[in-house]
């Protein structure tokens, strides 16, 4: 299957804190989808981390736009993928 946004194991690490620990989320196109959680559980982290802010740079996994890795685009190259 093909999704639209793909992010495989996503793991964040900070400082002294684990942002995000092994996440996954797998988006089909068309489908819409929120991210709920309380203050601190990572879900701007992981928002921040797809859209390539190098404060954000994952720690471990990859992302997928459209089937396309996109692990290592900087954040202008995945604004021309469409990301946002």
């Amino acid at each position: 299957m093909s999704y639209a946004i793909e992010m495989l194991n996503i793991t964040k690490e900070f400082p002294g804190i684990k942002a995000n620990d092994n996440v996954t989320l797998q988006v089909e196109q068309g489908e819409i989808h929120a991210l709920l959680g309380e203050n601190g559980a990572g879900k701007s982290t992981l928002g921040y981390a797809l859209m390539g802010n190098p404060r954000y740079e994952i720690t471990d996994g990859h992302i997928f736009f459209n089937g396309k890795d996109i692990t290592e685009e900087s954040p202008a190259e995945r604004a021309r993928d469409g990301i946002f």
